[in-house]
């Protein structure tokens, strides 16, 4: 049994106390705020948040939504959910409300000497063997270095500050020019855009994005059949995809906002190089809002007045920044710190630090859920707690090897924080675990066969075999919903690929309606 201090009680840091609780050590978790969830706690980010990721996606493996139909959760939805999985498993009594984490030191006995100190002034200083950092990198804003910003007299705005537009009133009736474009930055400026007598998105480029308000979540089709084609031909369809939308909605006033994202989807680079925005909002406020989207950035600013890299001038009222969250590990000693996860093997180990640190879910899926990622992080910190897995000697090597992989994997854009293939990185980890499930056997269970490679990868796969598994999930995962049922006349494999090849996605008539999972009796 090891002494372990986990920091933050967010998605990553709940996940972590269970898992290193479960495997016997003695946990104490620091939470700088009132209530577990991070960002989705009550004040932790703007009132209208959505997932963009679909609620079977967003559970944790042990702790699937089975009684929902698939679907997006908003902020208060998967609060409640993080809520039940809190009390389930017991963690608050692990958990001390208001610490923010100071520093942390190694000490003469190989571990370290973690400082907090709470919100009434007080420090605490206590002695562990292990720490997990689970505190995400939503700490520090991003201010870019944009020439002549200092000149700007009007209002400038970080996105980590915004709640809803009725606080923000000093933008109604104002010109305004927006940066970024994540999932929050697409609902803010939309908000922002809404109420702005003026309104210019800046980027450098054109960005790929998914619908979020799609008849079904876009996720249920990541499966591993999906997976394993070239980029070239996923690429191909993708576009193939949205010349077909784009020519449907050509002079369609009712769907304007779909016609624009088709133009800018056919501009942008290929989806499975990219990283991907899972909303479309930004085309709303498009359509709807005249919203301008100027691609290409911006030179310099001088005064009130903006060049943008076109050449193009305006002058504008105010400044929002939607440009994200800089990584910041201030409470670590000086020689230990660094900039990028990548460093880190598994984005996970630092090879200055070793296994005595932790750093868990600051990884980023392309597509799927951190829960589940940062989960597997926990259940395989855990074990290597209790010695039962053991750390390669050369981090270093490895960890240099995974950051040129990712770098590969997304070819045009290589530098994004932590990106990584969902489910590669997620069989990764469960390959060391010993809990990624074995491939059925086409004679012996073709239905089971078929529902590998072709349906979902629901985090409950992880708990099927090995260490951690439940039997709740050997009888739920083929009855959860799913993209695509099998009927009790298996499909042959070649009718199943050649309806992928067709299409990006099955056209709405080949979906089955019936979403809701059929509980065992």
């Amino acid at each position: 049994m090891q002494k372990v201090a986990v920091i933050g009680a967010g998605l990553s840091g709940m996940a972590t106390v269970k898992e290193l609780v479960e495997k016997g050590h003695d946990v104490v978790c620091f939470e700088k705020g009132h209530d577990i969830g991070g960002v989705f706690s009550v004040g932790g980010s703007y009132d209208s948040v959505y997932l963009t990721v679909s609620n079977y996606f967003m559970a944790y493996s042990d702790f699937m939504p089975y009684e929902e139909s698939i679907r997006f959760w908003s902020r208060s939805e998967y609060k409640q959910y993080l809520d039940r999985y809190a009390e389930h498993f017991d963690l608050r009594k692990h958990i001390k409300f208001g610490y923010s984490l100071k520093s942390m030191n190694p000490n003469e006995a190989g571990g370290w000497d973690v400082t907090v100190t709470h919100e009434d002034g007080s420090k605490m200083t206590v002695s562990v063997e292990r720490v997990a950092v689970c505190s995400g990198q939503f700490q520090k804003a991003n201010i870019p270095d944009v020439k002549g910003l200092d000149t700007f007299p009007g209002t400038v705005y970080h996105s980590s500050t915004y709640k809803n537009i009725q606080e923000w009133s000093e933008l109604h009736g104002k010109r305004v020019l927006a940066f970024g474009m994540g999932e929050s930055a697409a609902d803010v400026i939309t908000e922002v855009a809404s109420v702005a007598s003026r309104s210019v998105l800046s980027l450098r480029r054109y960005h790929v994005f998914a619908k979020r308000q799609a008849e079904y979540p876009i996720d249920v089709y990541q499966t591993r059949h999906w997976h394993t084609l070239p980029a070239s031909l996923k690429a191909a369809s993708v576009r193939k995809l949205w010349k077909r939308i784009l020519d449907e909605t050509e002079g369609d006033t009712d769907n304007r906002a779909t016609h624009l994202m088709a133009q800018h989807m056919l501009k942008a680079s290929d989806e499975p190089g990219s990283v991907v925005t899972k909303t479309e909002r930004i085309f709303d406020a498009q359509a709807h809002h005249g919203l301008e989207v100027n691609i290409g950035g911006v030179s310099h600013i001088d005064g009130s007045t903006v060049t943008f890299n076109s050449g193009e001038q305006e002058e504008f009222d105010a400044i929002v920044f939607c440009t994200g969250f800089k990584f910041d590990l201030p409470f670590l000693p000086t020689e230990y710190r660094f900039s990028n996860i990548r460093d880190c093997y598994l984005q996970m180990f630092h090879p200055k630090i070793g296994e005595s640190v932790a750093f868990i879910g600051f990884v980023r899926p392309h597509q799927g859920g951190i829960p589940l990622m940062a989960e597997l992080q926990a259940r395989y910190y855990a074990l290597v707690c209790a010695g039962e897995r053991q750390l390669p000697q050369d981090l270093a090597a490895k960890a240099t090897k995974d950051a040129e992989f990712w770098r590969k994997e997304f070819y045009e854009t290589p530098n994004v924080f932590g990106l990584v293939n969902g489910l590669r990185y997620n069989e990764k980890l469960a390959d060391l675990i010993g809990c990624r499930p074995p491939v059925p056997n086409f004679f012996l269970r073709p239905k089971r066969f078929f529902h590998y490679w072709f349906n979902h990868i629901w985090p409950s796969q992880y708990r099927l075999v090995g260490p951690g598994a439940r039997e709740e999930a050997r009888q739920q995962h083929l009855n959860a919903p799913s993209a695509m049922e099998f009927s009790t006349q298996v499909k042959t494999l070649q009718g199943t690929l050649k309806m992928k090849a067709k299409n990006l996605l099955p056209e709405p008539n080949r979906v089955v309606d019936k979403w809701r999972p059929v509980l065992p009796k």
